[in-house]
């Protein structure tokens, strides 16, 4: 090699690997290296240049400086973007990122996670854990679950999840480990330590004492239970569950209220109308989604960060729900006919119901033959169900959904489409919603401001009392009119309560 020729010859050295390439070639596609190569650096006099990314990324940064050619698969891309941002190219972040969004489904977790940083791009791990936080359960349901490796259940198992119960865990352990039960039990204990014991409750943890796994290690001894508690447990993922009071303030600003499941309130906050938002599947931990707002609105999206919401109708939402189901799944396209939950009353209009394990339409179909219907419609879910005003009610608790249209209490269990009717003599009640940890469904008249409940498990009715008195309105937002627009129950993130932990933030 001439001397001309090693001049122009630049080293790379890349963690423990050595590349070679031509100087002036690089400088001309990454003008990073045109401004690090200058004549009075360290690595300009060397011709050497040391960096610090995943080898299999850079070999296809390299691949695309000599040859033009960008491959992009998904076990590579995060880390390729990385290196793409880190040299400025622009152009490459977002072809990138465009990919990511478009192509990402749950299969590629495996391969996903172990890329993931707290800053990395086309997603980073708080976006990556807040959608495994929402959707924990529909992920552990799936057929890709069975196939995931060890390192992936972990890292799901231990993400702060919004469930009801560590049983959700726990189960969801014991369905991956008895798919290939000889290769994967030398990994229960490991898996066992990501079950918070201490948060189960007695009805719980005996269920859990008869299982077989169980029985084969002592567990007393190796894991925090409830009444051994060593003090020094992880949070309680099963307290993520809250209320939200959501009343009208002039000039289309919205008050919520944020309450536990004993009604005590943890927020007041004030939020602005923000038309730009949008419905992302994966958005960050400070973003909630709450589905039948109103008569109307089929969900709200609030950015409890920026202190903006957003409703949406079925036009958007139908497409955004088929878009996490297609995640899980990676097929929204089946056939999925729906089931008939009522073959009489006139029920107009279609709602979006989240289920633990998926998420359905309820929508109101008129037969020629039969009359007025009401179905349930597992995802794809379509706008064409129903475009009218929806004049029934309805709500989720487990796999059960819940109707209420001037007439009897209808429960439909998607499970195995068994309907059921209770009495119930309430007329004008404007939400039904779920209280999960206590089995119990909840009736709100937002004229009258109180709530009622049904206890699912004995069948009974119990009044709970007056929930809001009026509408504490501030200095800055003077009362116009006095409408409460819903009272919904959904899961926050733990971090978003400590967002508002300091008192200064209250309104």
């Amino acid at each position: 090699m001439g001397p001309r020729e090693t001049d122009d010859q630049l080293t790379i050295v890349n963690r423990s690997v050595t590349h070679k390439i031509s100087k002036k070639l690089i400088i001309s596609k990454v003008p990073h290296f045109k401004r690090s190569l200058n004549h009075d650096s360290l690595e300009s006099k060397e011709n050497m240049v040391r960096l610090d990314f995943d080898e299999q990324a850079f070999e296809l940064f390299l691949t695309w400086v000599q040859y033009d050619l960008m491959l992009i698969e998904m076990k590579n891309l995060i880390n390729l973007c990385t290196i793409m941002d880190y040299f400025g190219i622009e152009y490459w972040v977002d072809q990138c990122a465009a990919y990511f969004q478009e192509r990402f489904s749950m299969s590629h977790l495996p391969v996903v996670i172990p890329q993931v940083t707290p800053v990395s791009k086309c997603i980073n791990s708080a976006v990556l854990n807040a959608f495994i936080c929402r959707h924990f359960s529909k992920i552990a349901s799936s057929t890709f679950w069975l196939n995931f490796p060890i390192e992936t259940i972990e890292y799901i198992c231990n993400v702060d999840s919004m469930i009801h119960s560590e049983m959700q865990v726990f189960n969801a352990i014991v369905k991956w480990v008895n798919f290939d039960t000889d290769s994967r039990k030398n990994y229960l204990e490991r898996l066992f330590k990501l079950v918070r014991w201490c948060n189960l409750d007695d009805k719980d943890l005996s269920k859990i004492k008869e299982n077989d796994f169980f029985k084969i290690l002592n567990i007393e001894s190796i894991f925090c239970t409830p009444d051994k508690c060593i003090g020094d447990c992880e949070f309680d993922r099963t307290k993520q569950h809250y209320f939200l009071l959501v009343e009208e303030l002039h000039e289309k600003d919205l008050q919520i209220r944020v309450l536990d499941q004993s009604f005590k309130p943890l927020i007041i906050q004030v939020f602005k109308l923000d038309i730009s938002m949008r419905l992302d599947l994966l958005s960050n931990e400070y973003f909630s989604h709450v589905y039948n707002i109103d008569l109307e609105s089929k969900m709200m999206i609030i950015d409890w960060n920026q202190n903006r919401y957003r409703l949406f109708g079925l036009r958007d939402v139908g497409p955004y729900v088929n878009k996490i189901m297609k995640f899980i799944t990676n097929n929204v396209r089946g056939k999925n006919e729906p089931y008939v939950i009522s073959d009489y009353g006139s029920y107009a209009g279609n709602s979006i119901l989240e289920l633990d394990e998926q998420i359905v339409g309820i929508g109101g179909i008129r037969d020629n033959c039969v009359g007025n219907r009401l179905m349930c419609k597992e995802a794809p879910i379509s706008e064409t169900m129903s475009t009218n005003t929806k004049n029934y009610l309805v709500t989720a608790l487990e796999n059960k959904i819940y109707i209420l249209k001037n007439g009897p209490l209808i429960q439909f269990n998607v499970a195995n489409h068994e309907t059921k009717e209770f009495s119930c003599s309430y007329k004008g009640i404007s939400v039904l919603i779920p209280m999960p940890s206590h089995d119990k469904v909840i009736l709100f008249n937002s004229r009258a401001r109180f709530c009622d409940c049904f206890d699912v498990k004995n069948e009974t009715w119990m009044t709970i009392g007056l929930l809001a008195d009026g509408i504490n309105y501030t200095d800055d937002h003077k009362k116009s009119n006095d409408r409460m627009i819903t009272f919904a129950s959904t899961f926050l993130q733990r971090d978003i309560i400590r967002h508002f932990n300091n008192p200064e933030l209250m309104a």
